[in-house]
């Protein structure tokens, strides 16, 4: 059982070594302005999450089965076996050290996502606001001439 919580944390070390690398290059396409590209990194990224969650999800039945008391997996090592201890303890070292950089990666991400979604929302009202007419001498949607000084219907004789 202890060969296999090794191998579980292990496949999760692996597991954020490469979501490192695919937010790098989620970041690349970002900076190069390729919304394919990021799509396409992204859903590597949330299929990989999915798979991290799954083995997440398997590491805590195996500990369950092993001290159900256990309060929290950073207490794991306490529970193993003296010649796996002090590799699983590495192991969750390193796993939360590249948890940190993934969540600092994602969050400059975020960033640029956000940074790139306002300039599109400024230029698109600009666009918008350089079509619109300046005054109010136009046709309706109905293909109607509005004139914004005509008076009232009675005044003119009709009703």
């Amino acid at each position: 059982m202890s060969r296999a919580i090794l191998q579980n944390l292990h496949r999760q070390k692996q597991a954020l070594f490469l979501l490192s690398h695919l937010l790098d290059e989620e970041f690349q396409h970002l900076s190069k302005s390729d919304p394919q590209a990021v799509a396409s990194v992204e859903f590597s990224i949330q299929e990989l999450l999915r798979q991290i969650a799954d083995e997440r999800r398997e590491l805590k039945c195996a500990i369950h089965q092993i001290d159900p008391a256990l309060p929290g997996i950073r207490d794991l090592p306490l529970i193993l076996d003296e010649s796996i201890r002090d590799q699983v303890r590495d192991t969750l070292r390193q796993i939360d050290v590249q948890e940190q950089d993934c969540a600092r990666k994602a969050a400059q991400n975020a960033v640029t996502t956000r940074g790139l979604m306002d300039q599109n929302q400024a230029l698109l009202d600009y666009l918008t606001n350089e079509i619109r007419p300046k005054n109010g001498h136009t046709y309706s949607q109905r293909g109607r001439w509005l004139h914004p000084g005509d008076t009232g219907a009675l005044l003119k004789g009709r009703l």
